[in-house]
């Protein structure tokens, strides 16, 4: 995932790029699919605009749902056999953020909560002359959350920072099914659950993390 801060004269004409008035403009993307630009500020009456309002009301980042493989291939067999493979692979991602700026405190904070899952899917055909003799699906699926933590305090001496990142539990689940012409079943399914887990960039930030919890 990549973001990025676009100067004025790339969006403006040569005139307009002699202001000097502040200008943000934020886009997103995410396996070469990227976001249309957003402006978030253009001038100081939207800065401060957007500095009084930051009151950590999440708003809504970034909301996908991709394709980032897909495979469809027909295989013909000895004896009018043929085999049929489709493939497809997705990724679901919604992305929210929240800012707080509080002047008396002399203080900021920013998060970024990503719920990510992506599923791969897959089956197999075997079929005679437009008969289908079997079928053989596979899935496997894997969902969680990722959050992304900034704080910064300015009124205590010496200054705290605090940046982490963190995700919760990660659900993976993998299914098998086969299936014949005469309409037996086979089906096979296991779920794993893997613990979340916090991390921070060194052992300074982790103690001043655990300040702000306080």
């Amino acid at each position: 995932m990549k973001s990025y801060l676009l100067e004025s004269e790339s969006y403006n004409s040569d005139e307009e790029g002699k202001s000097d008035d502040p200008l943000a403009i934020a886009q997103i993307g995410l396996l070469n699919n990227r976001n249309v630009p957003v402006t978030i500020f253009h001038g100081y009456g939207e800065l401060i605009n957007v500095i009084w309002n930051a009151n950590g009301q999440p708003m809504l980042l970034y909301d996908k749902n991709l394709i980032y493989r897909q495979y469809y291939g027909y295989i013909p067999l000895m004896s009018g056999l043929s085999l049929t493979v489709d493939v497809i692979g997705t990724i679901t991602i919604d992305l929210y953020g929240s800012a707080t700026i509080n002047f008396w405190n002399r203080d900021v904070g920013m998060k970024v909560n990503s719920t990510i899952s992506t599923k791969l899917e897959g089956s197999i055909n075997l079929a005679s002359s437009n008969n289908l003799i079997g079928k053989a699906t596979t899935m496997v699926y894997a969902s969680g959350i990722v959050n992304i933590r900034f704080d910064a305090d300015f009124f205590t001496v010496p200054h705290l920072f605090c940046i982490s990142a963190s995700h919760s539990p990660i659900v993976i689940k993998y299914t098998y099914t086969y299936s014949t012409k005469a309409g037996k079943e086979k089906r096979l399914w296991h779920n794993i659950k893997l613990s979340g887990s916090s991390l921070w960039l060194s052992k300074k930030l982790s103690d001043h993390c655990s300040l702000f919890e306080k």
